[in-house]
């Protein structure tokens, strides 16, 4: 799988140097043949310009969102019970303050969750687990269970999620 690592516009990173999270919005070839981007802060709104691709990095969860499109691809077909092409993608700290990325991936509403129908979506789990194994992210392989994110490896989980509506939820 080749995955391309270009930072487009809208995506959050992070930047050496500054504190917080930035949204790419805008990217420009600079006369040395580089990558020049422009940032805005999503904390304080300031911008900051002629940014290089090296000084950028993705926070965990955005490297899951930047590759899972490709990884879902590669190892699909998506379970039947699954809304084709609907996910979230959420960073959550576990119980123990392990961070994790979690991927939540939602039913078709006229779903009733079933253990056979769970052991399918854990196999659709188990391909995309294999999918991130061999995923290479910036500057280091991206092993499942290995986002690296400080001094603690952040987790990668997936789960289904309903759907529910309002009125299911009133009555």
């Amino acid at each position: 799988m080749e995955i391309d690592y270009t930072p487009q516009v809208g995506e959050q990173v992070e930047v050496f140097g500054h504190k917080g999270r930035f949204v790419i919005k805008d990217r420009k070839i600079g006369d040395n043949g580089h990558y020049l981007f422009r940032l805005e802060s999503l904390h304080s709104g300031i911008t900051v310009d002629n940014i290089l691709y090296p000084m950028m990095t993705y926070p965990p969860e955005e490297k899951v969102r930047k590759v899972l499109p490709q990884v879902i691809e590669e190892c699909g077909p998506w379970p039947d019970d699954f809304q084709g092409g609907r996910y979230d993608v959420k960073f959550h700290a576990m119980y123990d303050g392990t961070p994790r990325v979690m991927v939540y991936f939602y039913l078709k509403p006229d779903v009733i969750p079933s253990p056979e129908k769970a052991r399918v979506w854990s196999n659709f789990y188990s391909r995309l687990e294999n999918g991130f194994k061999f995923v290479d992210i910036d500057s280091g392989a991206y092993r499942l269970w290995d986002i690296d994110s400080g001094n603690r490896s952040t987790r990668l989980q997936f789960a289904a999620r309903e759907e529910r509506s309002a009125q299911r939820v009133a009555s």
